[in-house]
This record gives structure tokens, C-alpha cells and sequence, in this order.
């Protein structure tokens, strides 16, 4: 479904659940929310002059079953680990999308390495909800391993994308680029598949996808993190990796990995530092799958494909210059 005919249905959809949600139909904003974040889902910002929420949609069965189990968590993720309080489950009329409807999230992103005191925080957070039992007994299986889930994951999207991208050959982009990127990912997975480090079972409560963009720092000093739609059984490596390094340092001794230290804690720190790569290279690519995507959008799209490729750029730079 073309965003153009989306948007419009969300927007008469909410102005008749105005009066529940205490909105004013008179001062009442719906906008879609741009941004090279989860392609598989779609948001918006809702609000009038006094309140505000946040919509995110999936269009897919898939998505709704990830949104559905962090509808079905949602006040243990509220209490322990920061995420937004959901205010109910909204599914748009004559559209496959359906999704969360949040109290919106307050805060701005930031630069974590800039922030000391909010990574460390996360840190915590995060070591909090790898040892969280009662969570990991309410969630789907596991992959068998660390390896299996690398290969399942980032990989696999990774190669999707620059498959995709050699096909519709972006202006931008250069077929040399796209060979040097094909080439880092397969050195990558060549050390993941050779590592004993990624033997380990992949077996732990894992937020899964802790970009930037999914932390909000207030003016309080408060924080709120977002996108737990990719919360499952994982690789806590991946968690660790995605945070500034002095945060992610693997403390052998630390109580939060207590359960499985004996047998993990030995591979850990290979894990991380490979991780932190392959992040970095999903840094560069997961904007070409979201620009293939908005390209694909005949309206109002040129916004949004230019912050796209700028993110694309921008990534690349640096990750030529930290991985040379």
C-alpha cells in the first residue's frame, strides 16, 4: 500500500478515537515519521496542543507478531527496562497495517559516546535484561548459536540488500562500493564461521536492535528505549556491541551474567569486537535497503531518499576510516 493512501486512513482512523485518547479534533496532527530506521515498520507521530503519541505499524504478519509480544510484555518492559507505556493495540481499517499506539516517547537522540552517564546506564540495562529468567521463559525459541543467529540476522539482510542494490544500481552508489562492501561481509562471515567464540548458545533476552535511534535521552536527565519489537532470545554480544566501547567492557565477575558465565564469558569479548564491525557495516547498508525502498514511493519522496543517501555516505566515510 502507497504511503500517500496510508497516511490519510490513519489520520480519519485517529480523529474518530479523538475523544478516548483526549485529543482535540480542532488542533489535532497526524504525521508519518521519516527515517532510515526498521523498514518492516511504519510511524507516526500524533498530537494536538496538549498531548501527544506515537504510532508504529507493521504491515506483515510477521511484524504484528513481534508487535504483539511487545504488546503482550509491555508493562514488564515499562517497569524494568525503559520502553514506552502502550496504550492499546490499533489495527487500520481496510489495510493490513495494525500496530502500538504509545504515550510518546519525550527526549531527543543523542550522540551516546558524547553522554558517559546514559551509556553506562544502558549498560546496566542491558546486563539487567540478559539475565532476566522470568522474561527469557516468556519468549520464542532461540537460535541453536551465536553463529546461527549472526548468519539468520545481520548477514543474511546485509547480502539481501547489496543483492538488491546491485540490481537497481542507486546514482549514488558506484559498483566498486558495492564490491568492497560484498567483500567486508564476506570476510566477516568467514571469521564468524571459523570462531569457536560463536559456538556459544545464542540463548539470552536480547533487545536486539539498540541503535542510537532507539534511545531517548530527556531533558531530565531520564531516558526512554524504543524498538523492542526485535526483543527475543539471542547473542548478548550484539546488545553489548551496539553500545560506546568503555560501556561494553566484559566484566567476567559482573552478577549479571551470572547464569551462564562458566561457559560464555571466555568468548564474549571476541563476539563483541567482531559484532561491532558487522554493526558498523549495517550502518552502511541498512540505508540503501530503506532508500531501495522509499524509491520505490512515487510521492514526496526526494526528502527523504537525500537524507538516505547522505546516511549511506556518512556511514561509509567512517567506516573506511575506522576499518581500513
Amino acid at each position: 500500500m502507497l504511503l500517500s493512501e496510508l497516511i490519510p486512513r490513519v489520520t480519519s482512523q485517529i480523529r474518530m478515537l479523538a475523544a478516548g485518547l483526549a485529543l482535540d479534533p480542532a488542533t489535532l496532527v497526524v504525521r508519518h515519521v521519516a527515517g532510515p530506521g526498521d523498514p518492516a515498520t511504519t510511524s507516526f507521530s500524533i498530537a494536538d496542543a496538549h498531548a501527544r503519541y506515537y504510532l508504529q505499524l507493521a504491515e506483515h504478519p510477521g511484524g504484528h507478531a513481534a508487535l504483539r509480544r511487545w504488546l503482550d510484555l509491555g508493562a514488564l518492559l515499562s517497569a524494568r527496562y525503559h520502553a514506552p507505556r502502550i496504550r492499546g493495540w490499533l489495527e487500520i481499517v481496510d489495510t493490513p497495517f495494525a500496530g502500538l499506539l504509545f504515550e510518546h516517547p519525550d527526549g531527543h537522540v543523542v550522540d551516546l559516546s558524547r553522554v558517559p552517564d546514559l551509556g553506562q546506564a544502558l549498560g546496566r540495562l542491558v546486563g539487567r535484561l540478559h539475565a532476566d529468567r522470568e522474561l527469557a521463559a516468556r519468549l520464542p525459541g532461540p537460535a541453536p548459536t551465536c553463529r546461527d543467529a549472526y548468519l539468520a540476522g545481520q548477514c543474511a539482510r546485509a547480502t539481501a540488500t547489496l543483492k538488491a542494490a546491485r540490481a537497481a544500481c542507486p546514482p549514488f552508489v558506484d559498483t566498486a562500493t558495492l564490491a568492497y562492501l560484498a567483500a567486508e561481509l564476506d570476510r566477516m562471515t568467514a571469521h564468524v564461521r571459523a570462531s569457536t567464540a560463536f559456538a556459544a548458545p545464542a540463548d539470552l533476552p536480547i533487545h536486539g536492535d539498540l541503535h542510537p535511534g532507539h534511545v531517548r535521552l530527556t531533558d531530565r536527565g531520564t531516558f526512554h528505549v524504543l524498538g523492542w519489537d526485535t526483543l527475543r532470545l539471542g547473542d548478548p554480544a550484539l546488545d553489548l556491541a551496539a553500545l560506546p566501547p568503555r560501556t561494553a567492557v566484559v566484566d567476567p565477575g559482573a552478577d549479571t551474567m551470572q547464569a551462564t558465565r562458566a561457559i560464555r564469558e571466555p568468548w564474549l569479548s571476541e563476539r563483541v569486537a567482531l559484532l561491532r564491525r558487522a554493526l558498523a557495516l549495517a550502518g552502511v547498508v541498512d540505508p540503501l535497503h530503506a532508500w531501495l525502498a522509499a524509491a520505490a514511493v512515487p510521492e514526496g519522496r526526494e526528502p527523504g531518499l537525500a537524507q538516505l543517501q547522505r546516511a549511506h555516505e556518512t556511514a561509509l566515510a567512517a567506516y573506511r576510516q575506522d576499518h581500513a
